[in-house]
C-alpha cells in the first residue's frame, strides 16, 4: 500500500513524498535530464548510482546529476518513507544562480553525493521539508518562490558540508561483497576508453560467466547488464553528439557498433529521441544560453 503524503508540480519543479509498504521495483531505465534531490524519512533501501550501491536509510541526502545512472531496489523490510524533488534546468537555475552565483548544472556537477545526516541536521533539514509541502498543499501567494528558497536552503547546507569537510567518505556505501564486485564492473564499463564494453570483455576481465554474470548484475542493481552497458553507451554518444560534428555512423563506429541504424535505435530507446534531433536541441540550448550572456566587450 502506497500512501501519498504530498505531491505538487511547479513550473520545472516536482515534489514528492511517498510512504510505501510494498515492494517497489523502478523502471529498468531511469536516466533523465533533471536534477534530484532525494531524502529518506524512514527505512532502508538500496540505491545504485552510475557505478556503486548505496545503502539509503534513514536521514540519508542524496543529490543526483543530471543523466545519472540511478536506481532504488529493495533492502530487508518493504517499508520506507521518502522526500522526491525533481529539478529542470529553469526556472530554478536562474533562481538559485541570482542568489548564490552558481548555476544548478555547475552546482550539481560538483556537489552530487550521498550523505548520511547527524540528528540534528536531520531535524533542520526536515522542517525545510515539511515547509515545502505546506507551501505546496496551501499554495498562498508567492508559494512557488517560498519552495525554491527552501530547496535553495537545503543545497547550500551541502555546499557548506563539504567546505567544512564534514561529509564522512563512503559511510553509506554498502559492503557486501556482492556489491562490491559490481561496482567493480559497473566502474569497468563506465571508464577507460570511449568503446563500449561487449558482455565477453566483461566475463573475461572478471573470470565469471555471462549467465553468473547476468543474474549477479540484475540482482544487485535491478539493471540487465545489457541495459547497463546501453545506458552508458548512450550517455557517451550525447557527449559526442554536443561537442563535435562527427555523423551519427562515425559516432557509432567510434563506440564499437557495427550498424548505425541499431545504434540509432539504442539511443532512442533511453532518450525518446534520436541522435540528430538530440543534437539540434543541444544547439540550441546552447544558443540561448550565449545569448543571455553579457557582451563583456561590448561593456
Amino acid at each position: 500500500m502506497n500512501t501519498i503524503l504530498c505531491s505538487c508540480v511547479l513550473d520545472g519543479i516536482t515534489v514528492e513524498r511517498v510512504v510505501r509498504n510494498e515492494v517497489l521495483v523502478m523502471p529498468d531505465m531511469h536516466i533523465h535530464p533533471e536534477y534530484e534531490i532525494y531524502y529518506m524519512f524512514n527505512g532502508e533501501r538500496y540505491y545504485f548510482i552510475e557505478d556503486k550501491t548505496y545503502r539509503i536509510r534513514k536521514g540519508t541526502l542524496v543529490l543526483i546529476d543530471s543523466m545519472y545512472i540511478h536506481k532504488t531496489s529493495e533492502l530487508g523490510k518493504d517499508f520506507h518513507d521518502r522526500f522526491l524533488i525533481e529539478l529542470n534546468l529553469e526556472p530554478f537555475s536562474t533562481f538559485f544562480q541570482s542568489i548564490t552565483g552558481m548555476g544548478l548544472a555547475e552546482f550539481f556537477s560538483r556537489y552530487s553525493c550521498v550523505l548520511e545526516l547527524d540528528e540534528q541536521t536531520q531535524e533542520w533539514i526536515e522542517l525545510r521539508f515539511n515547509d515545502i509541502m505546506e507551501e505546496s498543499e496551501r499554495k498562498l501567494d508567492n508559494y512557488n518562490i517560498l519552495i525554491m528558497l527552501k530547496i535553495t536552503e537545503i543545497l547550500l547546507l551541502v555546499s557548506r558540508l563539504h567546505s567544512e569537510r564534514l561529509i564522512p567518505s563512503n559511510l553509506s556505501m554498502s559492503n557486501k561483497t556482492k556489491h562490491q564486485m559490481i561496482n567493480e564492473i559497473a566502474a569497468y564499463i563506465t571508464q577507460g576508453d570511449v568503446r563500449v564494453k561487449t558482455l565477453d570483455d566483461i566475463c573475461h576481465r572478471f573470470f565469471i560467466s555471462k549467465s553468473y554474470l547476468c543474474r549477479i548484475f540484475k540482482e544487485v542493481t535491478s539493471f540487465t547488464i545489457q541495459d547497463y552497458v546501453n545506458i552508458n553507451c548512450v550517455k557517451r554518444a550525447q557527449k559526442l553528439l554536443e561537442d563535435n560534428d562527427l555523423t551519427v555512423a562515425e559516432i557509432s563506429e567510434k563506440l564499437g557498433y557495427n550498424s548505425a541504424t541499431y545504434f540509432a535505435r539504442v539511443f532512442k530507446k533511453y532518450t525518446e529521441t534520436t541522435p540528430l534531433k538530440y543534437r539540434k536541441k543541444q544547439h540550441i540550448i546552447k544558443q540561448k544560453v550565449r545569448n543571455r550572456l553579457p557582451d563583456s566587450q561590448g561593456e
